[in-house]
């Protein structure tokens, strides 16, 4: 594997060392990293991702233009534009987002979704936002190391505090509070000390999590003086994973859905999925 230490530590990629130190070795390795496959599910994730920084961004869309935005409209639009990596500017195809989707069917229902899902979420939020950031690639030190984000929004709420967002568009989390979320995720501690750093008037940070399709935001708040405590807990894994020469696989519950399952060195310790029955409810 042609695995390098990252010069730049990224949420997913200490998430992945969280989970299993093997996941870590595979998402840091480029011609790995290479073989991730585009799925229907992300490709909506992306449209949710772009309509909502265009919603936002008082330049495409003024404030008194956003509750009667053609939310469809806006959609379609972005959909046929929709970059096919983040280092290219070549758009899908229609005849590849058919191969995607599986038929154009398929597709027109996972358009409709994403419609449905940001005019849902839109119905609810305050449509006076004007946000400080948009869907902007951030960075700061901490400690020997860099941590860096995409940080889908960030906005000003008084003189003295902001609020760090990240939009999900998946279903909601097996954990029921923010703070069972942060112990296995980093994501939301990270975003909330980049955005800390680089807009320092702000005393307070609130940091959350907003998942579209319900309407449904976890958030927590915290002073600069307990984002300290948070940051040398980020900069003791960062430094473990660093020193970690073995990369052995953990074996946990989410082994079935690994990206690197089948070059495992334990697949075969790796429970299948269990198939759900779901009920008819009429």
């Amino acid at each position: 594997m042609a695995y390098i230490f990252p010069g730049k530590i990224f949420p997913s990629a200490l998430n992945a060392y969280i989970q299993c130190p093997f996941k870590f070795k595979c998402h840091n390795d480029k011609d790995v990293k290479a073989e991730f496959i585009e799925n229907p599910e992300s490709f909506v994730g992306k449209i949710v991702h772009l309509a909502l920084e265009n919603f936002f961004d008082i330049k495409k869309v003024p404030i008194n233009e956003r509750k009667d935005q053609d939310i469809g409209q806006m959609i379609r639009h972005l959909w046929a534009r929709v970059p096919k990596s983040s280092w290219s500017s070549a758009c899908w195809s229609a005849k590849e987002r058919k191969e995607l989707f599986g038929s154009t069917e398929q597709e027109k229902a996972f358009g409709l979704k994403a419609i449905a899902m940001i005019k849902n979420y839109i119905s609810k939020a305050d449509l006076s936002i004007v946000p400080l950031s948009l869907e902007d690639w951030m960075q700061c030190s901490v400690g020997e190391f860099v941590i860096a984000g995409k940080i889908d929004r960030i906005d000003q709420d008084s003189e003295s505090s902001i609020s760090v967002w990240d939009y999900k568009t998946g279903k909601l989390p097996f954990y029921d509070s923010i703070e069972k979320i942060i112990k296995d995720d980093p994501q939301i501690p990270i975003y909330a000390i980049i955005a800390s750093k680089l807009y320092p008037f702000a005393k307070k940070i609130k940091a959350g999590l907003i998942y579209i399709q319900y309407s449904k935001i976890y958030d927590i708040i915290w002073t600069k003086d307990e984002l300290e405590e948070v940051e040398n807990e980020i900069i003791k894994t960062i430094r473990e994973a660093k020193d970690n020469t073995d990369f052995s696989p953990r074996i946990n519950n989410l082994c079935p859905w690994c990206d690197y399952k089948n070059i495992c060195p334990d697949k075969d310790k790796i429970k299948e999925k269990d198939s759900k029955i779901e009920e008819v409810i009429w």
